[in-house]
C-alpha cells in the first residue's frame, strides 16, 4: 500500500505538468499569422540575453495615435498581410473580424502594442542584428494572433524596399 501511494506521489504532479505543457503548447499554436513593419530595432547583447526589441509601424497609425495607452487595436486585411490597424474601444472589438488586445501586465504594460520583443537563439540574433542594419530592407515581425486577441511573435523577416519605398 505504502508503495503505491509513493508511486501514486510522484506520478500525479508529473501527469499535472505534463497535461499543463500540452495544454498550453496546444493554445500557442491557435490563430492566424500576421505581419506587421516594425522600425527602431534594438539587438541586445549575449549578457542580457538573446532577443531584439522593436517599435512595431501599425500600418494607418501614426504618433498621436499613441500619445495615451493603446490597450486594443481591429486589424482590416486577409492574414498575413495588415491593410489598416485602428484604435479600437471595447464596443467596437465586440464587432472587429480581427480584434488585438494589449496584455495589462509584462514587460511593456500599457505600451505592449507599440514595442515588442522577439526572443531569439545566439545564432539567430546574430542573423536578425546584421540583417536589420541592412537599409535597403524593411522589417516585419511575424506575429501569431490567437483568439483571445493576444499577440505573440514568432520571427522577423525581412524584404527589399520596393519601389514607392525608395522614391524611385
Amino acid at each position: 500500500m505504502r508503495r503505491a501511494a509513493r508511486l501514486a506521489a510522484l506520478v500525479l504532479p508529473l501527469a499535472g505538468l505534463a497535461s499543463l505543457w500540452g495544454w498550453s503548447h496546444h493554445l500557442s499554436r491557435q490563430g492566424d499569422e500576421w505581419e506587421v513593419p516594425i522600425m527602431g530595432y534594438d539587438p541586445r547583447d549575449i549578457l542580457r540575453g538573446h532577443y531584439v526589441e522593436f517599435t512595431y509601424d501599425w500600418p494607418g497609425l501614426d504618433a498621436a495615435d499613441f500619445s495615451a495607452p493603446l490597450s486594443a487595436l481591429c486589424l482590416s486585411g486577409t492574414a498575413p498581410v495588415i491593410e489598416r490597424a485602428a484604435r479600437a474601444s471595447a464596443a467596437e472589438l465586440a464587432t472587429c473580424a480581427h480584434p488585438v488586445r494589449g496584455p495589462s501586465e509584462g514587460i511593456y504594460g500599457s505600451d505592449a502594442l507599440r514595442r515588442g520583443r522577439l526572443y531569439a537563439g545566439q545564432a539567430r540574433a546574430r542573423e536578425l542584428d546584421k540583417a536589420l542594419r541592412d537599409q535597403s530592407q524593411r522589417a516585419f515581425v511575424r506575429f501569431r494572433l490567437r483568439p483571445d486577441g493576444t499577440i505573440m511573435p514568432l520571427d522577423i523577416v525581412l524584404r527589399p524596399f520596393g519601389p514607392e519605398q525608395r522614391g524611385d
